[in-house]
C-alpha cells in the first residue's frame, strides 16, 4: 500500500532537486534539526515564516510565487526592445521606452497579469481573483505545460520558491542554535546570503560531473534568485521599503540577492533581471532617465537607484 510523502518529505525534495550537488548535505540538515513543515489553512495576506521547530506557509502563498514568477517571466518582452535601444542610440533607458511604440499594450497586459498577484495577497484563496486567461494553473507537471517558454518559468518559480524556503529553513538553525545576529534586520540580510550562498557555492564541481556547462548552470541559478528578489519585492508594504525594526531596506535585500556574479557581460541573466527591474521601478514611477554601456551595468545602476 502505497502512502503519499509528508509535507516534510515533499520540501526536502524540491530542494534536493533545486540544488542537486548539495542533496545530501540538506538531507542531513535535515535531520539534524528536525524541525516540522505546517502547511497552515489558507487566509488573507501571505504565510511564510519559520521558528526553531518548524517551517509554516500556506498554499496560497505558493500559488502566489506561481502567479507572480509567470506573470514576472513576461517582463523580457516588455522591456527588452528598450534595452537593446539605449544600448545601439546612447538614449536614456526613459527615452529608449518612450520611443518604443508597441510597449504599451504589452506593458498594460503585464501590469494586469501582476495585479492580479497583487490582489492574491489580499484574498483568503487562488479562486477569489481572476486568474489571467495565458497564466497556466499550478501543477507538478512540468512536461504537460504547453510550451517551452512556460517550462522556462516553471523552473525558475521553483528555483524562487525553493530560494524562500532555504531562507527560512536559516530561521530555523538560528533559533535552534540560539545563533542570530543581534538584530532582526541583520538576521534577514543574513538568511538572503547564506541561502544564496547555499545554491551558488559548488556549482562549478557539479557543472564538470555531470558535464554541463558552468556558466549556464550559474546564470539559470541566479536567475532563479532575482525572480525570489522581485517577489520579496512584492510582497512587502511599500511603507516597510525604507525598513523597519524588522526588516532591512528592501533595496539592501535585493542587492545581497542579485549584486556581484562573476557571469559573462553578455550572460541573459542581466538583461533578464534589468527587464525584472525595470518592472519594479515603472509601477512606482520611478524616473529611469540614466545610460548604461551594458545591461551588467543597467543591473548595477538600477539596483542602486533603488536605494
Amino acid at each position: 500500500m502505497s502512502t503519499e510523502p509528508s509535507d516534510r518529505t515533499m520540501v526536502l525534495h524540491l530542494l534536493r532537486g533545486a540544488v542537486p550537488e548539495r542533496a545530501d548535505e540538506i538531507s542531513a540538515l535535515w535531520r539534524q534539526y528536525g524541525h516540522a513543515v505546517e502547511i497552515a489553512p489558507n487566509t488573507k495576506g501571505i504565510t511564510m515564516n519559520a521558528d526553531a521547530t518548524r517551517i509554516k506557509f500556506d498554499t496560497k502563498t505558493i500559488d502566489f510565487f506561481w502567479l507572480l514568477g509567470f506573470s514576472a517571466w513576461r517582463a523580457i518582452e516588455v522591456y527588452s526592445p528598450a534595452l537593446v535601444i539605449t544600448s545601439l542610440t546612447g538614449m536614456s533607458l526613459d527615452q529608449a521606452l518612450d520611443s518604443d511604440a508597441e510597449r504599451g499594450q504589452f506593458e498594460f497586459d503585464y501590469k494586469q497579469r501582476t495585479a492580479s498577484a497583487q490582489s492574491l495577497i489580499a484574498a483568503e484563496r487562488a479562486a477569489d481573483i481572476s486568474w489571467p486567461a495565458d497564466v497556466p494553473q499550478p501543477t507538478a507537471d512540468r512536461d504537460g505545460l504547453g510550451d517551452s517558454q512556460q517550462k522556462v518559468a516553471f523552473d525558475l518559480v521553483g528555483l524562487a520558491l525553493a530560494f524562500a524556503l532555504l531562507h527560512e529553513f536559516r530561521h530555523v538553525m538560528y533559533c535552534a542554535d540560539n545563533s542570530a545576529p543581534s538584530t532582526l534586520p541583520e538576521e534577514e540580510i543574513a538568511c538572503d546570503v547564506w541561502a544564496r550562498d547555499f545554491m551558488m557555492s559548488g556549482l562549478a564541481a557539479y557543472a564538470k560531473e555531470y558535464g554541463h556547462n558552468y556558466d549556464q548552470v550559474q546564470q539559470k541559478r541566479a536567475m532563479g534568485i532575482a525572480f525570489a528578489a522581485v517577489i520579496i519585492h512584492t510582497l512587502t508594504p511599500t511603507h516597510a521599503h525604507w525598513g523597519n525594526r524588522q526588516y532591512p531596506p528592501i533595496a539592501e535585500r535585493l542587492t545581497a540577492m542579485i549584486s556581484g556574479y562573476s557571469l559573462p557581460a553578455d550572460s541573459s541573466f542581466w538583461l533578464v533581471t534589468a527587464c525584472l527591474l525595470i518592472a519594479l521601478m515603472r509601477k512606482e514611477n520611478s524616473p529611469l532617465d540614466f545610460v548604461a554601456n551594458s545591461n551588467q551595468e543597467m543591473v548595477e545602476m538600477l539596483l542602486d537607484r533603488l536605494r
